[in-house]
């Protein structure tokens, strides 16, 4: 009997079919896996620079705040007020919105613009619903928090930046159609600092007794104190009156009152002497030079910091030692400012300071064959106080919103 067989063809085109149709698919899922994963990526990294963006828009807020402060005729400032008067003469444009506070806006690129909002204190503000976001993000005087007597001292900045697409620069940016992208709040606190000396001396030291201003050594009240110290504490070494080592009015000078520490002398404790200093060093090659003209240098080595011929001390600045200090024979410094000591000083010749010097240790002069001199100068001190008084952050910029 002769049986019918199916044709092996029908069958491969089948097969083949199946194949072709499966292989579609695959490539299929494959490709729309692929532009998913390309679209999310964009989209991250789209999210991502916004971001960023957003965040270094608030610094912005943050710097512009701080040069405002610092701008201000009457310090310390007691109230964040930015104005903005197109007709005055000259304008006052510190703002674009001054019932916000201090308000900026400007282009990135084609349609993507970034704005900052620095807002001012204002209990009356008529509008609840902007009322009650200021008073999330306003900025504050925080000098009663900070255990400051005087109010300004400390301020609290906060910033909070925005990306945003203007679609119809008629309506806020923040409404149809316009967009934000992102949006980020920055915060820190700036503050001044204050400089009251002991006395008005060339040099203030803890300890009449501890004082010892040998041969070739030079003390110059320029017209104020020599050297200022406790009463009752004995009396400075000084030599023969009639080797004029210290010269002032008077020359000694015992107070009633005398208070050398961080808080009477800088307005703060060390630690937040620290965090607005222009450098805080741990190790002796690390200390600057020259110093930063006009800044604040902390030595906190934990020894002895020693100046010698290769390593003067050399600047303009105040400088704060945690421990002892030596000028060496022969270290040629020539130093302008306020040098605060924690500790004990020597100063040997030649060497020359100019401002006044605060040692709450033994202090202890000495040349030889040249001279150390110590002169009171009013003026370098004046100089200082024009830029410790002006504002410095105190704190590091933190981000409320991610913590």
């Amino acid at each position: 009997m002769h049986r019918h067989h199916p044709d092996r063809r029908d069958e491969n085109g089948t097969a083949l079919i199946f194949a072709l149709m499966f292989t579609t698919l695959v490539l299929g899922i494959v490709l729309t896996g692929t532009l998913t994963v390309r679209t999310q990526i964009s989209q991250n990294r789209t999210s991502f620079v916004a971001n960023y963006q957003a965040v270094m828009t608030a610094r912005s807020g943050l710097t512009e705040a701080l040069s405002w402060l610092r701008r201000q005729t009457s310090q310390p400032v007691t109230a964040f007020a930015p104005q903005l008067d197109p007709a005055a003469d000259p304008p006052i444009l510190d703002t674009e919105e001054p019932d916000i506070g201090l308000v900026r806006d400007f282009n990135i690129s084609g349609d993507l613009w970034a704005r900052y909002e620095v807002w001012k204190v204002w209990a009356g503000d008529p509008d609840a619903t902007r009322a009650s976001w200021r008073q999330q993000v306003q900025c504050e005087d925080v000098s009663t928090l900070m255990s400051q007597s005087t109010a300004g001292q400390t301020w609290r900045l906060r910033s909070v930046g925005y990306v945003y697409r203007l679609e119809d620069p008629t309506v806020p940016f923040n409404e149809e159609p316009n967009k934000v992208l992102a949006s980020e709040l920055a915060e820190t606190d700036v503050r001044r600092a204050v400089l009251t000396l002991p006395g008005q001396a060339a040099i203030n030291v803890g300890d009449g007794n501890s004082a010892h201003i040998n041969t070739n050594s030079r003390v110059n009240g320029n017209g104020l104190a020599g050297i200022f110290y406790p009463q009752g504490s004995g009396t400075p070494t000084t030599g023969p009156s009639n080797q004029n080592r210290v010269t002032g009015s008077p020359p000694l000078s015992p107070g009633t009152s005398y208070d050398d520490d961080y808080e009477s002398v800088f307005g703060m404790s060390f630690e937040e002497l620290a965090s607005i200093a222009d450098q805080v060093v741990t190790s002796q090659g690390d200390f600057p030079q020259p110093l930063p003209e006009g800044g604040i240098v902390i030595a906190d080595i934990g020894s002895t910091l020693n100046f010698d011929n290769g390593f003067p001390l050399q600047g303009t600045a105040i400088v704060v030692v945690r421990g002892n200090c030596v000028l060496n024979p022969g270290n040629n410094s020539l130093f302008n400012g306020l040098l605060y000591v924690e500790g004990n000083l020597t100063v040997r010749a030649p060497c020359e300071l100019n401002g006044s010097v605060v040692c709450t240790g033994n202090l202890t002069m000495q040349g030889s064959g040249d001279y150390a001199t110590i002169n009171y100068d009013e003026d370098a001190l004046n100089s200082l106080m024009d830029v410790l008084g002006s504002y410095r952050r105190a704190t590091s910029l933190s981000l409320p919103r991610r913590q």
